[in-house]
């Protein structure tokens, strides 16, 4: 019987063991929605590395971009592109700065002091303008949808 601390395992087997469990986390991890949801996946992300300069606060907004309402983030920008072009991400200027390696372009600023957005949250962001740039009004001010009662599978008629 092996004592508290030791395994039977080969040292080898084990370092694959960590390498796969890694590997297979990282692989979960990168894979989209295949819907991507304006409340559930990009408000957060906008709210965390975003809204700090081009978030609702007049007083704290940069270049007077504000991605907070579809309306003012479908303006065109100082370039000419539009700043989100919905279902044409190629043509939009929030995708091609957040894609930028040009430290003078890339968004968020890395002299801002924030956390880079991830490859997985860059994805996200491009695949939502793609499918559309669909904004939603805050989760608690959606309507309570009731859902539809599934029909019985064994249901017997009186």
């Amino acid at each position: 019987m092996p004592r508290y601390g030791h395994s039977n395992f080969h040292p080898a087997v084990a370092a694959f063991a960590l390498v796969l469990a890694s590997a297979l986390l990282s692989a979960s991890a990168q894979t989209l929605p295949d819907r991507v949801d304006f409340n559930f996946h990009i408000r957060a992300i906008f709210s965390d590395r975003c809204f700090k300069c081009h978030g609702p606060d007049n007083n704290a907004r940069e270049a007077d971009l504000r991605l907070d309402t579809f309306t003012t983030a479908t303006k065109t920008s100082k370039s000419g592109a539009p700043i989100i072009s919905p279902g044409a991400p190629d043509q939009s200027e929030l995708i091609r700065r957040i894609f930028s390696t040009d430290e003078e372009e890339i968004m968020p600023p890395p002299e801002v002091g924030g956390i880079p957005l991830t490859g997985r949250e860059k994805q996200l962001l491009r695949r939502w303008v793609e499918q559309g740039a669909e904004y939603k009004q805050h989760w608690s001010f959606e309507p309570v949808a009731k859902p539809a009662v599934p029909a019985a599978s064994n249901a017997t008629q009186a």
